[in-house]
């Protein structure tokens, strides 16, 4: 059985009406090589980065691979290849969107999204368009708002039998700069680091 956090409808709302989401956030390396491993992603096959910033996936991706990115003015909902993989980590604010787009242009997707993201909804309708999820990785991103998944869907002509489901334990260190994260009391010998998922700095 795979247990899904449930946020409520109320916080949820919230989250997803709010003025400013925080739609651009950084992967940081560590994460985007336990993605990479754990997808299974093989070198030679096709793929589309659809939401590049910085590069910090794209970067370790192998030809073929293109990418996509608002702030270069290249649309990923404008991109109509066909591609074997999609690799990113998906802006939340348009999730259902760039799920169905998804759906058009390739065999796999890999994301990391929220574990308050992964709705029995959006199972749903992943389900209808014949994707499934065949692998689910769950871990806690230091600084990061919420717990997280990574997972790998693909699609398929049933629904699997089986889902691969793991999760690891990373601690509490920033992954950027390796400070504790947080932290209530005050030190004169040991900085936390207070970098949002959001932020391209550390700071403390």
């Amino acid at each position: 059985y795979i247990y899904i956090y449930i946020m409520s409808a109320n916080v949820m709302n919230k989250i997803k009406h709010r003025l400013k989401p925080n739609d651009r956030i950084y992967t940081p390396p560590k994460i985007v090589d336990i993605m990479l491993d754990f997808c299974d992603y093989k070198k030679g096959e096709s793929v589309l980065e659809g939401a590049k910033g910085k590069g910090a996936i794209y970067d370790k991706l192998s030809e073929p691979k293109e990418y996509c990115e608002i702030d270069e003015d290249i649309d990923f909902f404008d991109y109509n290849k066909k591609v074997e993989w999609i690799i990113t980590n998906p802006p939340y604010s348009i999730l259902d969107k760039w799920f169905k787009h998804s759906y058009t242009i390739c065999n796999k997707f890999c994301y990391i999204i929220g574990c308050y993201s992964l709705t029995p909804k959006r199972l749903e309708v992943m389900n209808e368009n014949k994707f499934y999820i065949t692998k689910m990785l769950l871990l806690k991103i230091p600084n990061w708002f919420q717990r997280t998944y990574i997972i790998v869907c693909e699609k398929l002509d049933k629904e699997p039998d089986n889902i691969i489901f793991k999760s690891i334990h990373i601690g509490n260190k920033c992954l950027h700069c390796g400070q504790p994260v947080g932290g209530m009391k005050r030190s004169k010998t040991v900085k936390h680091c207070k970098r949002k998922a959001s932020e391209s700095e550390c700071h403390y």
